[in-house]
């Protein structure tokens, strides 16, 4: 059994490892392996489940000797920020990221604010599975729920996460600005404002009323389409669209155009080189980073360094080639200089910093980007077997890939945290390329259908 994905553990809240003995072991394991100074921070986004779970672990944790600290609502970089500057052995947010609101996950740092490695989380897991399965420590997690909690949240460290965030603004202010801020009904909803506000800036706000359901639904950096009409319809500066845990950002011009990561981080990427600030001249992207990036970074004499899916593998990237800059497509961002962690506020102060320097619009400052067509299409399928055991969906992609030639390409993965399969098809022409990813889609699921019956009719 596997719990952890590529970003911590995730799924329905209402199921297992959801459910309350669960995380007390959850939490238990947590404390007994990273427990060190005995401080173990938690915090939460705005999903209805976030303060059952928040207990739940909690629990686990005081069981094994360990204090907690709730921090409340805060975005998932908050974590990382306060573990770096704060005396904790480990820190655990409470989120699904851009996930509706059913679900949940968790995500541990250690005590330097990073993310865990894969031997760590395995070392946990491994712990969690071991004591589910011994009758003693089950009968410890029943013994688990008459513990006594007496933890209130800590609204001061929303604080210190705000005045960090500003100090990376550096002079002058966002006076006179009007900045368009959808907040997804998560965990920013509170300090992107605030932190807007205290800048200077005007600041109109979209999906800042959390109900505990309506997280991300409709809104947010997955649907930056409704801030991209406001920012139009109030000829407002720019606009930002934030996920639910507020890693994310999604960019939106004067213009009302939506602007995705590769836009910032070739943008970003020149200025820093430009201050003498982008180290060893080295950005690090992933495999999704669509080919006008490359070859734009190409022509400002910066290496590109592609790593797999996942903020925690392009912080590693980033750690090995030195690199002060990173992140993905879909809109993570790591400055390494100043926190190890994407963080989609950090990020849209760091940009604003860089177009009042230069004095330009952001369309301006994202014109060196000639991105081309991409198309990624999603599909659900039953299982997620390993492509080279699909050879009639292989030799199709050899196919077109031949087609495509160095004016294109293709990427095929499985989600690490669904059971999706995930087509990216880039080319030259548009048509050429939707064509493409949905006869690949189509040819995959039909070959994992067809193997998964096969299978199921010799078992």
């Amino acid at each position: 059994m596997k719990l952890f994905g590529t970003d911590g553990i995730r799924g329905d809240s209402s199921k297992f490892p959801f459910d309350n003995d669960t995380l007390f072991v959850i939490g238990k394991s947590i404390a007994e392996i990273l427990g060190g100074q005995k401080r173990i921070l938690i915090i939460r986004d705005t999903r209805e489940s976030g303060r059952r779970i928040q207990t739940a672990l909690a629990k686990g944790i005081v069981s094994a000797g360990s204090k907690v600290i709730f921090g409340g609502v805060l975005p998932t970089p908050a974590a990382s920020f306060l573990l770096k500057n704060g005396k904790y052995s480990a820190g655990i947010v409470i989120s699904a990221s851009h996930n509706p609101y059913q679900d949940n996950g968790i995500k541990i740092f250690n005590s330097k604010g990073a993310k865990l490695t894969d031997a760590v989380e395995n070392k946990i897991e491994k712990k969690i599975l071991s004591s589910l399965q011994i009758p003693n420590d089950r009968q410890q997690v029943q013994h688990g729920k008459s513990v006594s909690l007496n933890v209130k949240e800590d609204a001061s460290l929303m604080k210190k996460y705000e005045r960090f965030v500003i100090k990376n603004f550096g002079k002058g202010s966002l006076k006179g600005k009007t900045i368009v801020s959808d907040c997804a009904n998560g965990a920013v909803c509170e300090s992107a404002v605030n932190v807007l506000r205290k800048l200077g800036a005007t600041v109109k706000v979209l999906n800042v009323k959390p109900d505990g359901k309506n997280i991300n639904l409709s809104c947010g950096a997955l649907h930056p389409e409704f801030a991209a009409e406001m920012v139009k319809q109030s000829k407002a500066f720019c606009g930002f669209c934030f996920d639910g845990d507020a890693d994310r950002l999604i960019c939106i011009d004067e213009n009302g155009d939506i602007k995705d990561g590769d836009f910032f981080l070739g943008s970003m990427a020149k200025f820093l080189k430009s201050k003498k600030k982008l180290k060893n001249n080295v950005l690090v992207t992933t495999v999704m980073a669509n080919i006008g990036l490359i070859k734009a970074m190409k022509e400002a004499k910066i290496k590109v360094i592609t790593s797999k899916v996942g903020d925690r593998y392009v912080l590693e990237d980033m750690k090995k080639y030195k690199s002060s800059l990173g992140g993905e497509q879909s809109g993570h961002f790591i400055f390494r200089d100043i926190l190890g962690t994407g963080d989609g506020l950090l990020s849209a102060v760091k940009l604003l910093a860089a177009l009042n320097s230069e004095g330009k619009t952001m369309s301006q400052m994202f014109s060196g980007i000639e991105k081309f067509p991409q198309v990624l299409v999603n599909k659900t399928v039953e299982n997620k077997i390993p492509f080279e055991n699909l050879p009639k969906s292989s030799d199709l992609i050899k196919k077109y890939e031949k087609e495509l030639g160095s004016n294109g390409r293709i990427l095929v993965r499985y989600s690490g945290t669904e059971n999706l399969l995930r087509v990216m098809v880039e080319g030259q022409n548009i048509q050429s390329v939707k064509k493409m990813a949905n006869e690949i889609i189509s040819c995959a699921e039909k070959e994992i259908a067809d193997q998964v019956r096969n299978d199921d009719n010799r078992g």
